[in-house]
């Protein structure tokens, strides 16, 4: 079950969005706040959601997102990917990771690279004179889980050597036509 977190008057969030166990309902995971300085709060408490990911040896984890808005045209989206841990309680095995509006994520299953689910993103490069939803190169990384440390870790990042649409008009396509070289670049780690 998920629930966006509080919000003030004008539709703002306060408090992160949370996700409970169905069964346990006070078995809950917040999506921490980011602090950017002294006087701003990232609070990711929008649009929950939150998707199931099978794991070969039958168990699954959970892919939970929010997002965060103050307003204009620019979001931040926050990821978590959660387990149920041996001690009663939910843990977070991704650090830090967020993208912009202005970008395509996407949880994959890819037996040949890693025996666990990996998440690719893609967000733009704001260039000189490119407006928001213009035209952008991209940076694309993949995040993979390591066993041997217990979370998922950065495996690599690198700029498209072409422009994608930034999503006026059209939806972001980046992941798809990007699909190979992701994977080769896996498949090298």
């Amino acid at each position: 079950m998920q629930k966006e977190g509080k919000l003030d008057g004008d539709g703002f969030p306060t408090s992160g969005a949370t996700l409970c166990v169905e069964s346990r309902p006070a078995l809950c995971f917040k999506m921490p706040p980011k602090q950017q300085d002294k006087d701003l709060t990232y609070e990711f408490g929008l649009e929950p959601h939150s998707e199931r990911l099978p794991l070969a040896d039958g168990g699954s984890w959970v892919f939970f997102t929010a997002m965060f808005s103050g307003g204009g045209s620019g979001t931040l989206t926050r990821f978590a990917v959660l387990r149920y841990a041996s001690a009663g309680k939910i843990e977070n095995l991704l650090p830090w990771v967020a993208v912009t509006n202005v970008s395509q994520y996407a949880m994959w299953n890819l037996p040949e690279a890693s025996s666990y689910p990996v998440l690719v993103l893609a967000d733009f490069v704001w260039g000189k004179g490119e407006s928001h939803f213009a035209w952008h190169f991209y940076t694309v990384s993949a995040w993979k889980f390591d066993p041997k440390i217990g979370h998922y870790s950065e495996a690599f990042e690198y700029r498209t050597a072409r422009k994608y649409s930034g999503g006026d008009s059209d939806r972001i396509r980046v992941l798809g036509p990007e699909r190979q070289e992701i994977i080769r670049r896996l498949e090298s780690k």
